[in-house]
């Protein structure tokens, strides 16, 4: 079933079971739904304080991306950005991804791989993009690029989830 299609279908269900996707009209998407669904989240909130404050684009083929400075507040080994950091930022792509298709999921598995050290204070560019629709099951994969190299890469399953 094609994505449109899908996500009518689960606008539908929502009158029937309670569902993440709402049967506003229109369907909120991308910033706005991750304003709704995320207001105080650490990765991608501009509210939070000590967050990252990733501000994610979407990139006109059903992918988003958005830049990342690397601040020294999120420091692990002696100049080198935190792996968990990393793990955060590609986990937040592929879940604002998700968001400018119209959806809420959580994520279900995620494998990370750590390629190269990311250096602070340098800029990154992270991306992200569905990989295969099995509604309510999505397969996500994120890059994380510095200085034109690939530092780290990740793949997910999220999954529509009752009750967010």
């Amino acid at each position: 079933m094609p994505l449109a299609a899908r996500h009518a279908y689960c606008c539908i269900l929502t009158s029937v079971i309670p569902q993440t996707v709402t049967t506003a009209h229109p369907a909120p998407r991308g910033p706005a739904l991750r304003a709704m669904a995320h207001p105080r989240c650490v990765a991608c909130s501009p509210q939070s304080e000590r967050g990252l404050r990733l501000d994610f684009e979407d990139t006109g083929d059903g992918g988003v991306r958005a830049t990342f400075d690397c601040a020294t507040a999120f420091e692990g080994y002696p100049g080198y950005l935190h792996g968990g950091i990393i793990a955060t930022i590609l986990d937040s792509a592929m879940a604002n991804c998700l968001f400018a298709q119209g959806y809420q999921a959580v994520t279900a598995e995620l494998t990370v791989k750590f390629r190269a050290p990311v250096v602070l204070e340098r800029a990154t560019v992270t991306e992200a993009r569905a990989t295969r629709d099995l509604f309510p099951l999505f397969l996500m994969e994120a890059n994380l690029i510095q200085d034109g190299q690939t530092k780290a890469t990740a793949t997910a399953k999220f999954i529509i989830s009752k009750g967010l």
